[in-house]
């Protein structure tokens, strides 16, 4: 008994008519189905469920052989949604019928997958019968994603959770879509709150970076820089994000792992010098944001190493000497809440560089972007990275 053996057309078209005359949700209980998540069959100007009709048409075809449950169907529902296909029917999914709108709000990923089929449990996706990919983030969830940002890119991490991540299925979908330009849908999920579907965004690069997984053993993960877009028509997107964006290919090249053997066999934590060395080779031109007419390979990977040297340096306090009070609370690794600002914007010219970057608490980073006395603290800002970034070289050497 496999799906193949429906070839009767006409034994559908009866299917179709039953499920009509009960109404569909009578019709999948009858014989055993459960609701469709990922294709419904379109026939005169109605939506019915493809499984539930082509496991019903089968025994409608093979009296002697009754109705094909789902547990015995080959292909699941994609395999059903094939038959009837073949047969000359059209079968549609959710998400095509009517795709996701900016705003929308579920409670959990069970009631996204619901509405839409397709994996409930990944972090990166598509929902069946679309090419889009979707990103998911949650606040409380065990990846160190950034939260959204509707001005600045922010970081979102690659799926797999134990051993290093490697570039196949999610990974992969969201690396192809930074090299094609392709808009990709970010659903994010505040503490307590519904995951939303708060913005367009555009993968602009990505990196290798250390961090532990979930049997607490380190590992290499992805870390995609992304960046909030109006609309997912590359044509609309601000020239500042298409100049930041890196479709070349690029060669994973890690960070320095955390811990090393050393000649001796010794276990060596990474230093902030490790860091900054491999920045030491780059010009003062290579340093900046990349201009529009020069693709800087990887420019990531340079920033992802200037951004966790100065995390390290940080080691866990806000480097404004000035600070009134951090937040008691902490990330979801036990980390310090810090955020890495370019004390110049790279976009003014800035260096991308820990000399001239620091890790500040949210109190503080909102009071250099915002705060009336911001000038001021810029200036104290430029002077005190650069005395850190010194001081820090100084231990490391000594």
């Amino acid at each position: 008994m496999t799906l193949g053996d429906l070839t009767s057309r006409e034994a559908v078209i009866e299917a179709i008519r039953q499920c009509a005359d009960v109404g569909r949700e009578q019709f999948v209980h009858d014989h055993g189905f459960g609701p469709a998540r990922d294709f419904l069959l379109e026939f005169e100007g109605r939506y019915y469920d493809s499984k539930a009709i082509a496991g019903v048409a089968y025994g409608i075809q093979h009296p002697d052989r009754s109705t094909l449950l789902a547990a015995k169907f080959n292909g699941g529902a994609a395999g059903a949604a094939r038959r009837l296909k073949a047969l000359g029917f059209t079968v549609v999914t959710a998400a095509q019928l009517s795709p996701p709108a900016l705003g929308d709000e579920y409670p959990n990923r069970t009631a996204i997958q619901a509405a839409y089929g397709g994996n409930g449990v990944a972090g990166i996706i598509r929902f069946p019968g679309e090419a889009v990919v979707n990103a998911f983030s949650d606040e409380t969830g065990p990846y160190a994603d950034e939260p959204p940002d509707a001005v600045n890119p922010f970081e979102y991490r690659g799926d797999g959770r134990r051993g290093h991540q490697r570039l196949v299925r999610g990974n992969k979908m969201l690396d192809q879509a930074r090299r094609g330009h392709e808009a990709v849908r970010f659903w994010y999920r505040p503490a307590g709150e519904a995951f939303r579907f708060v913005t367009w965004a555009a993968v602009l690069d990505r990196a290798q970076v250390w961090a532990l997984d979930d049997d607490t053993q380190v590992r290499l993960e992805y870390s995609f820089l992304v960046m909030a877009i109006p609309d997912p028509d590359p044509t609309t997107w601000p020239r500042q994000v298409l100049d930041r964006i890196n479709d070349l290919e690029i060669r994973d090249d890690p960070l320095p792992p955390p811990t090393s053997p050393s000649a001796d066999g010794a276990v060596k934590r990474a230093t902030y010098k490790d860091y900054v060395q491999g920045l030491a080779d780059l010009t003062v031109d290579d340093q900046q944001h990349p201009s529009p007419t020069k693709k800087a390979r990887n420019h990531y990977q340079r920033n992802r190493k200037a951004r966790d040297a100065v995390l390290l340096r940080a080691a866990n306090k806000c480097e404004n000497d000035r600070c009134t009070g951090m937040p008691s609370d902490t990330t979801a690794d036990g980390s310090a809440i810090l955020e890495v600002d370019h004390v110049d914007d790279l976009a003014l010219g800035g260096p991308d560089h820990p000399s001239g970057m620091i890790a500040l608490c949210p109190n503080c980073h909102a009071a250099k972007t915002r705060g009336r006395r911001r000038a001021t603290l810029t200036r104290h800002l430029r002077v005190r990275a650069a005395a850190l970034h010194q001081r820090a070289l100084d231990r490391t050497i000594s």
